[in-house]
C-alpha cells in the first residue's frame, strides 16, 4: 500500500487498486493483552458488611430456587431474585453460571398451526367438530371480568363442558379436554371407530400453548385455529355466545359464587329445554337422544346448509313430560 502512494497516488485511489478499505487500511491490531479472568466469587450483602461468596454458592441458591416448579425462572427473572436475597450481581454474569450449571431451559420453539379450511362444516354425527372459546362477564365484588370457557359439540349443539373462574390457562384448558375426552369420546369409542375428531379455537394464547397442542396431538385430536378477524370459522359457539350473552347483559353479578349459580342454571336449561331452530326445533340433548334411536333425517343442501328434520310427531316425543 505505501509503495503505491511512494509512486504519487493519491490515498483514495491506491486503496482503490490495492483492493482495501479505509477501516481496513487504519485499523491497528490490539495489543495482546488478554480480558479480565472470569470471577470465581460473587459479592453479597450480610447485615451492613460485603462479604464474597463462591459461585457454587450461588449455583445452588439457584438450583434450590429452580427446584419449585411454580419458582422456577430464566436468567433475568433469577438475577431479580438473586438481587432480593442479597446477591451483587447482574444477568450476565447469571447467564455465564447458569449456563455452566445446565440450568438454561432450551428456547421453544411455537408448533406451526393448521388453520381452518372451510367456514361452513357438515359434520355427519355428533362429537366429530368441537368448538371452544372464552366468553367475559363482569364481576362487581372483585371489579374485574371473569373467563366462561364453552366447550360445543357442533351437529348437536349440545355444550359438553363448561368453567367459570378469573384465570383460564393453559392447565384449565387440558383440564376440560380430559373431562371431554373421559366423558364423552371414550365411552363413545371413537378412536376405535377411527372417527376423525376436530377441535376449532381461536388465536387465543390459551389455545396456542404448545402443551394443549401436544395433549391433543397425543389423544388424536386435530385442533385447528381460526383465522384472525374470522370468528365465522367458530360460528356454532359464537351463536352460542349470543345467546348466553343476551342472558348475562340482563343480569348483575356481585360475585364469582353467584355467577356460578347462575351459570349452572342457564347450561341446564340451554341444553335440556330451550328449542334450537337448527336441529329440528329441539333442544340439544333431546336433539342427540333423536338422532341415536334413528328419529332425525339429516340432507345437505347445495349450499351446504343442514336441514334436520323429526321423523315422528312433536307429541310423541318424551321430553318435557
Amino acid at each position: 500500500m505505501r509503495s503505491y502512494i511512494s509512486f504519487g497516488l493519491k490515498r483514495d485511489k491506491a486503496l482503490n487498486v490495492a483492493g482495501i478499505s479505509k477501516d481496513q487500511y487504519y485499523y491497528q491490531p490490539k495489543s495482546g493483552k488478554k480480558g479480565a479472568p472470569k470471577s470465581k466469587s460473587t459479592d453479597k450483602i450480610e447485615g451492613k458488611k460485603i462479604v464474597k461468596v463462591s459461585n457454587k454458592e450461588v449455583v445452588a441458591f439457584m438450583k434450590e430456587q429452580n427446584s419449585d416448579p411454580d419458582l422456577k425462572y430464566g436468567y433475568h427473572k433469577m438475577t431479580i431474585e438473586l438481587m432480593i436475597n442479597g446477591f451483587i450481581i447482574n444477568h450476565k454474569k447469571v447467564y455465564r453460571l447458569m449456563k455452566e450449571a445446565h440450568m438454561l431451559e432450551p428456547k421453544t420453539v411455537n408448533k406451526e398451526k393448521t388453520y381452518c379450511k372451510y367456514r361452513i362444516v357438515t359434520p355427519e354425527g355428533p362429537l366429530e367438530l368441537l368448538e371452544i372459546d372464552i366468553k367475559y362477564v363482569w364481576v362487581e365484588k372483585q371489579k374485574r371480568h371473569a373467563y366462561i370457557l364453552t366447550i360445543l359439540d357442533t351437529f348437536t349443539r349440545s355444550v359438553l363442558y363448561w368453567a367459570v373462574g378469573f384465570t383460564m390457562r393453559a392447565k384449565q384448558i387440558q383440564m376440560a379436554w380430559e373431562y371431554v375426552i373421559e366423558n364423552y369420546l371414550q365411552p363413545m369409542d371413537m378412536l376405535k371407530k377411527g372417527i376423525h375428531i376436530e377441535i376449532r379455537n381461536d388465536n387465543g394464547p390459551q389455545f396456542n400453548a404448545n402443551a394443549i397442542k401436544e395433549f391433543l396431538a397425543e389423544n388424536y385430536l386435530n385442533q385447528v385455529f381460526t383465522h384472525p378477524y374470522t370468528p365465522q370459522e367458530n360460528g356454532h359457539v359464537e351463536s352460542f355466545h349470543s345467546i348466553s350473552g343476551r342472558h348475562l347483559d340482563a343480569n348483575t353479578y356481585w360475585s364469582l359464587e353467584q355467577l356460578e349459580i347462575d351459570l349452572t342454571l342457564f347450561y341446564g336449561k340451554y341444553n335440556n329445554e330451550r328449542l334450537h331452530s337448527s336441529i329440528a326445533y329441539l333442544p340439544p340433548n333431546t336433539f342427540w337422544e333423536c338422532w341415536n334411536n334413528g328419529l332425525i333425517s339429516r340432507q345437505v343442501k347445495p349450499n351446504k346448509r343442514v336441514i334436520f328434520k323429526l321423523k315422528i310427531p312433536y307429541h310423541e316425543l318424551e321430553f318435557g313430560k
